[in-house]
């Protein structure tokens, strides 16, 4: 028993530096790490080219306008709905700082110039819907597509329109203002 516990210890003895406690190596090349991205050759000499190029690769060029997506909808649409809130939405929180998205609630809305109005395929309160939507693109620009997706995202569109989408919203502006759309 005892010669099983000794030989135990003596090869954790032997292999704990290897094991336990020993951080990664720093690379020693002389820059700070702020600056190990800065150019291949530095990159090279600090040993850290991979973990740039990994880098790089997940950063947009910004050379390279963002891809522009101009979405025709209707507010109260079960169809519009479903692609906002489990396609577009999710995809737009994912690729924000390569993509643009421009709203456009009108839909089916036909204008009837006779009455100086609008009909909307799904009614009277899709039509309101779509001019609260509109109003809040007005107003907010880049900021519209959180409170809009709060809106379409919510079991009535019209009564989340002014209580707590503008609160979340705005919460959500706070913590992606430098993404959003």
């Amino acid at each position: 028993m005892n010669s099983i516990l000794l030989c135990a210890f003596l090869f954790l003895f032997f292999t704990s530096d290897k094991c336990w406690g020993k951080s990664h190596p720093k690379p020693d090349c002389g820059y700070p790490p702020s600056q190990w991205c800065r150019t291949l050759e530095i990159a090279v000499e600090c040993g850290v080219q991979k973990q740039c190029m990994e880098l790089y690769a997940t950063r947009p060029d910004p050379s390279v306008p963002p891809v522009e997506v101009t979405v025709y909808y209707e507010s109260l649409c079960p169809g519009c709905r479903s692609f906002m809130t489990e396609q577009l939405f999710p995809t737009w929180i994912m690729l924000r700082d390569i993509m643009r998205v421009h709203l456009v609630p009108y839909g089916n809305a036909k204008e009837l110039s006779k009455e100086n109005s609008f009909s909307c395929q799904h009614g009277e309160p899709e039509c309101q819907a779509n001019i609260i939507e509109a109003c809040i693109l007005n107003v907010t620009s880049y900021a519209a597509f959180p409170v809009i997706y709060c809106m379409v995202s919510s079991s009535d569109v019209i009564k989340a329109a002014p209580s707590v989408c503008i609160l979340l919203s705005m919460l959500a502006l706070h913590v992606l203002s430098p993404y959003t759309a």
